[in-house]
C-alpha cells in the first residue's frame, strides 16, 4: 500500500485542499474519476466537425477485471471500427441516472461521444454497467439498437483482481479529496467486489431488457485459450469482416500492479462456496458460452 501512503502525505493533501478551495478539484482530478463523480457533458467532448453523430453500435457492459480492456482493444483495432471521441474504452455514463431521470438532452450528449466517420462502427465498454443493473435500462433507453457484449471470468480470480484494482484506484493516486469522497462514500469495497462476481444475479435484469439476439457472451478463459477463434466470433456478431486478424492478439492489456495481499487458499474456497450456485445458474443461462470446467471448483 505504498502508493496510498504517498497519496495521503500531508504535503500532498495540502496541495489538494488548495486546489479544492480554488475551485479546481473537479478539473484536475483524473478524468476517469470525474466520470465517476458526475456525468460528463457536451463541453467535455472534443470537436465533432465532419463526423456523423449516432448512438453507439455496441456497448460492453461486463464484467470488471475479466479481460475486457484486452478485448475492447482488439475490437477497436479492426479497420471497420472508429474510436469514440474520448478515445477511451469506458464511459461510466449511465450510472448517474438513478437519482434523477435521463432526459432527451442527456441522450443527445451520450450520442455525441460516438461521432465517427461514415461507414465505421463505434462503441464503448464499461464493465460496471452490468453490476449496476438499472444502467441496462438506461442503455436501452439511449441506444435500443446497440449490440451488447459481456465477458465473464472465474469469479474467484475476478474477485482478487477486482479488489486489488479498486483498492489501488480509489485509495492511491486520486487527486481532489472532495471528488474522491463523492466516489468512495457510495461504496463498500469488499461487498462490492463480491457482488461484481454474482454474474447470473446481474443477468436476471439484463435478460428482461435486452433481447438475446443482441447479446454476445464470452468467457475469458476460452478467449485466452483460443483468441483467434473468439475474436472472429466477436467480429461476426458486430457485423465486421471476421477474416481480419489483429496484431499482437495475445499481448496482455492493462496489467495491474498488486497492492493488496493475495487471498489465502481458505479464502478462495470460501468464495467458491459463495459463488457456486450463481456460477452454475450462469452456465444454465448461457450453455453455449460458459464452460464451468474452466473454473476450478465450479464443475457441475
Amino acid at each position: 500500500m505504498r502508493r496510498s501512503a504517498v497519496a495521503d502525505h500531508p504535503f500532498v493533501n495540502a496541495v489538494r485542499y488548495t486546489l479544492e478551495y480554488a475551485g479546481l478539484g473537479d478539473v484536475l482530478a483524473p478524468f476517469p474519476i470525474r466520470r465517476l463523480a458526475r456525468p460528463w457533458t457536451i463541453d467535455d467532448l472534443p470537436p465533432r466537425g465532419g463526423l456523423i453523430v449516432a448512438p453507439p453500435d455496441f456497448v460492453g457492459v461486463g464484467t470488471q477485471k475479466s479481460g475486457t480492456s484486452w478485448w475492447a482493444a482488439l475490437i477497436e483495432s479492426h479497420p471497420g471500427v472508429a474510436p469514440n471521441l474520448f478515445k477511451r474504452k469506458e464511459m461510466h455514463y449511465f450510472t448517474h441516472f438513478l437519482e434523477r431521470p435521463m432526459t432527451a438532452r442527456d441522450i443527445e450528449t451520450y450520442h455525441a461521444a460516438f461521432a465517427r466517420p461514415e461507414g465505421r462502427l463505434c462503441g464503448e465498454w464499461t464493465p460496471n454497467y452490468l453490476a449496476s443493473p438499472y444502467t441496462i435500462r438506461r442503455l436501452r433507453q439511449a441506444a435500443p439498437e446497440a449490440k451488447v457484449l459481456l465477458m465473464f471470468r472465474d469469479p474467484v480470480a475476478r474477485y482478487e483482481s477486482g479488489f486489488n484494482h479498486e483498492s489501488k484506484q480509489r485509495f492511491g493516486g486520486m487527486i481532489a479529496p472532495r471528488v474522491r469522497s463523492r466516489v468512495i462514500r457510495r461504496y463498500a469495497l469488499r461487498k462490492e467486489s463480491i457482488w461484481n462476481g454474482m454474474y447470473a444475479s446481474q443477468c436476471d435484469t439484463l435478460l428482461r431488457i435486452v433481447p438475446r439476439h443482441r447479446l454476445l457472451v464470452l468467457q475469458y478463459e476460452q478467449c485466452k485459450a483460443r483468441p483467434r477463434e473468439m475474436i472472429a466470433r466477436t467480429y461476426r456478431f458486430l457485423g465486421l469482416d471476421d477474416s481480419y486478424v489483429p496484431g499482437e492478439i495475445e499481448r496482455p492489456v492493462n496489467v495491474q500492479k498488486q497492492v493488496t495481499p493475495s487471498i489465502t487458499s481458505e479464502g478462495q474456497d470460501l468464495l467458491r462456496e459463495v459463488y457456486l450456485d450463481d456460477a452454475r445458474r450462469l452456465a444454465a443461462m448461457f450453455p453455449e458460452a460458459i464452460d464451468l470446467s474452466l473454473w476450478p471448483g465450479f464443475e457441475s
